[in-house]
């Protein structure tokens, strides 16, 4: 009984981790028909439907979710333990699921991943790229890169590097609307806000003349916002406003003249940028060796005097 139900967690949470019973069964290596009788078998044991299949997609039911939260960190322990079991020497292995935040993943992280993959021909990446805070526990993600306050205690945080926050807009719109002197000013402009910054509206500054070390909150409003940076760089381009970003994000426009900096004496929070990865007592060798080459690769100084320098 130990060993059906085992299979056929197996079975369910590659099916969710792949997204098709194809892909499924070629990481398992059984055929897909193993895979279907493989859910069949646990839907029937719970009773209860656990995913929708149509012919274009795959989502969990209900009962899928709230069970899947339930098993996913004691099957994450089980196929740890199997790790443990088959870890060959120092040689890493196997499928390393990451995900990345979308502007910096394409940027910084992914043109190094071959390099990455070069110097461990063992591992095989399954990247994804997404703005969103994923549950790396539940979605089944070995490891991430995030930028900006973490919050999932369940996870251990390694810091590799820290960014500046700054504001920019084009010099048309500055010649259009004025140049603020100083944050109070905001208000009378069209602010460009990243709504996964996770806060409200307001602006936070940390410089320049408050010497009690007391942060000053500036709400700002405008007609445009979006959780996804790029369009937000895009809109500051065409002159739409002044937008809160990244220095990395804006590196090329800035050195190019494209952006300029608003309020350039006025500092605001840095933003730090970790990888993460779930609380076991074992980590697995393919996460241990992702996230030093990151920190090597991404964290260091020089790579961000390059990185800022455009």
């Amino acid at each position: 009984m130990i060993g059906g139900l085992y299979s056929e967690l197996e079975a369910f949470e590659a099916i969710l981790r792949h997204g098709s019973f194809t892909a499924a069964a070629r990481q398992l290596e059984v055929t897909p028909g193993a895979i279907t009788r493989r859910l069949n078998a646990l839907e029937a044991r719970l009773g209860a439907k656990l995913l929708n299949r149509s012919t274009r997609r795959l989502s969990l039911t209900e009962a899928g979710r709230h069970y899947h939260a339930e098993v996913a960190p004691a099957l994450a322990q089980i196929l740890a333990a199997g790790e443990r079991v088959n870890d060959r020497a120092a040689q890493p292995q196997g499928e390393l699921r990451v995900s990345l935040p979308m502007n910096f993943g394409r940027l910084y992280v992914m043109p190094r991943l071959g390099e990455f993959l070069d110097r461990h021909p063992g591992i095989a990446l399954d990247v994804q790229f997404d703005d969103r805070y994923v549950d790396l526990i539940g979605e089944g993600f070995d490891c991430a890169i995030r930028i900006g306050a973490l919050t999932d205690s369940r996870l251990v945080a390694r810091r590799i590097a820290q960014t500046r926050r700054i504001l920019v807009a084009a010099p048309a719109y500055l010649a259009r609307r004025g140049a603020p002197t100083a944050p109070e000013q905001l208000a009378e402009h069209d602010c460009l806000h990243y709504t996964l910054f996770r806060d409200v509206p307001a602006w936070e500054f940390h410089g320049r003349g408050r010497g009690d070390g007391t942060p000053l909150r500036i709400p700002v409003s405008g007609r445009l916002r979006a959780n996804y940076g790029v369009p937000l760089v895009d809109a500051a381009l065409r002159g739409d406003g002044i937008l809160q970003t990244a220095t990395f994000a804006v590196a090329e426009e800035l050195a190019a003249g494209r952006l300029v900096e608003v309020l350039p004496d006025w500092c605001l929070l840095p933003i730090g940028i970790h990888a993460v990865y779930p609380g076991r007592e074992y980590r697995p060798r393919k996460v241990e060796a992702f996230v030093n080459f990151i920190e090597a690769s991404i964290g260091a100084p020089a790579v961000w005097e390059r990185i800022l320098a455009g």
